[in-house]
């Protein structure tokens, strides 16, 4: 009886454990599909900036005065589109959204009043995903001031332990090397 009772004891254990283990792993999930998602929205507003950048003002037209609603544009590709909507992205049963804001970044001149004096701006994207998690990113991207052309936007964004372009130099942003969180900086300027 008493090895009986240890066996059952045994065996309860065991159940608790993987049903620990299997709600972890579908947290995990959750965490990362929601993070996928801002990083998707992220990369379609960096898109969206770079097709619709002016050589005069830059990216006046997406900022908006110091302590008033940021912009959301909603021709930015499945920005607000909730799962099942025609312009979301993402595959139903992923049950992924995203909303981006463009931002002015705080050392601007022009972030009082809204211009885009200095060619940066903040893309701030939140993933949603299954079971209310929430993930938000943060890009800071801006126009390479010098070039052959004129102004033009960035070639793309950092990748840990590679330039923007994959070509070894960096026009516009910093090499990441350590970490996985980086301040772009158009020009390569601090």
């Amino acid at each position: 009886m008493i090895a009986l009772t240890g066996l059952v004891t045994l065996g309860g254990l065991t159940v608790l454990s993987v049903q620990g283990g299997v709600g972890a792993v579908g947290h995990e999930r959750h965490r990362s599909t929601a993070l996928y998602a801002a990083e998707s929205g992220a990369a379609a507003a960096m898109d969206y900036l770079r097709r619709n950048v002016d050589t005069a003002t830059k990216w006046s037209a997406f900022v908006e005065p110091a302590n008033t609603t940021p912009q959301s544009p909603v021709d930015i590709v499945g920005n607000h589109a909730q799962p099942g909507d025609a312009g979301n992205l993402f595959a139903i049963d992923i049950n992924a959204w995203y909303a981006v804001e463009v931002l002015n970044n705080l050392d601007d001149d022009g972030y009082l009043t809204g211009d885009d004096a200095d060619g940066r701006v903040i893309i701030r994207s939140t993933g949603f995903g299954p079971n209310g998690a929430v993930a938000q990113v943060e890009w800071q991207v801006g126009v390479e001031i010098t070039g052959a052309g004129g102004p033009r936007p960035c070639p793309g964004y950092g990748q840990r332990g590679m330039a923007e372009d994959g070509a070894g130099r960096n026009d516009c942003l910093t090499t990441i090397i350590a970490t996985d969180v980086a301040t772009y900086t158009p020009g390569g300027s601090p």
